[in-house]
């Protein structure tokens, strides 16, 4: 039996090595559909990937924005806490920006969004120019989940298309809440 089982599975690697000159997963993660919900990234399998549309919204106090994550999947998620944030610079490596979480507007409730749903959270940053990176993006990612791109938008509520202008030093993160009331109200 496990013979059996062996020998179809390299019978269908060799099938799909012999069919393509582009890697099996490679084809897979680009014909699977954005919107796959509940099935997990290889070598995650303990966090969901749920489509989510994260985007940082500036708010008219300089380095304030709303961070919004929305569910465009076909299936509720569950997440409570704080968006882990990360960031890469200018030659698209990894920055080292510290991020502190807060409790604003205070304790982060067990929040499940159903389809189409969003919840939100306040991030703000320093952008001491002495110790800013310039950032080229951000991704956020929601307790248990894979980490989203984020998309920036400026106060004009138009997409911002060249961060390099953003520079940040650092950067505070409220906990995830399920309306936008007091996300933004850092001390």
């Amino acid at each position: 039996m496990r013979l059996t089982i062996v020998a179809a599975v390299l019978a269908a690697a060799a099938t799909t090595a012999c069919g393509s000159s582009a890697p099996a997963a490679q084809q897979t993660q680009a014909t699977d559909p954005p919107s796959s919900a509940s099935t997990p990234a290889s070598g995650t399998s303990d966090k969901q990937q749920p489509a989510v549309k994260a985007e940082l919204t500036m708010q008219g106090k300089p380095g304030l924005g709303l961070l919004t994550a929305t569910n465009q999947g076909s299936a509720p998620i569950t997440f409570q806490g704080w968006p882990k944030l990360a960031f890469t610079n200018a030659a698209n490596e990894p920055a080292a920006i510290p991020v502190e979480q807060k409790l604003v507007p205070g304790e982060g409730p067990s929040i499940t969004l159903q389809p189409g749903q969003t919840a939100f959270a306040g991030v703000l940053f320093d952008m001491d120019d002495s110790n800013s990176f310039a950032i080229n993006e951000m991704t956020a990612e929601l307790p248990g989940m894979v980490p989203a791109k984020v998309t920036f938008i400026g106060t004009d509520g138009q997409p911002i298309a060249d961060m390099s202008k953003l520079k940040v030093s650092e950067a505070k993160v409220g906990t995830m809440q399920p309306a936008a009331q007091g996300v933004t109200v850092f001390d």
